[in-house]
């Protein structure tokens, strides 16, 4: 959806901003549009294939695995990376542990749980 097309339709001091999905960007078109000025700027906290970067460690002997990633990263200060933190308020943590031990208490109890996958 966020392709060469789409970024082509905007104005070039535009700042893009994606919090829904990684899976709608192209790391390479925003990539190449910063570098060429077609963008002023971009900010995220999702990547396409994000399990491979975010709460991970890497250094230069163990590099961040997906290229199109390090190399929007590595574009910073104009582009901003963040971790994807929207459920973590203390009412979604709470609601999350609370399922999790009826969960967890049903299928001790009676051998299945409705929430099953």
């Amino acid at each position: 959806m966020v392709n060469e097309d789409f970024i082509a339709k905007m104005k070039n001091d535009a700042i893009l901003i994606n919090t829904a999905r990684g899976e709608l960007q192209s790391n390479s078109a925003i990539t190449h549009a910063i570098k060429n000025n077609q963008l002023a700027g971009f900010g995220t906290d999702v990547l396409p294939n994000e399990s491979e970067v975010f709460f991970k460690q890497f250094s230069p002997w163990h590099p961040i695995p997906d290229d199109s990633a390090r190399d929007l990263i590595s574009l910073y200060p104009r582009v901003l990376v963040t971790p994807h933190i929207g459920s973590n308020t203390d009412e979604a943590l709470s609601n999350m542990i609370e399922t999790s031990f009826e969960n967890f208490e049903e299928t001790f109890k009676t051998g299945h749980c409705d929430n099953l996958l």
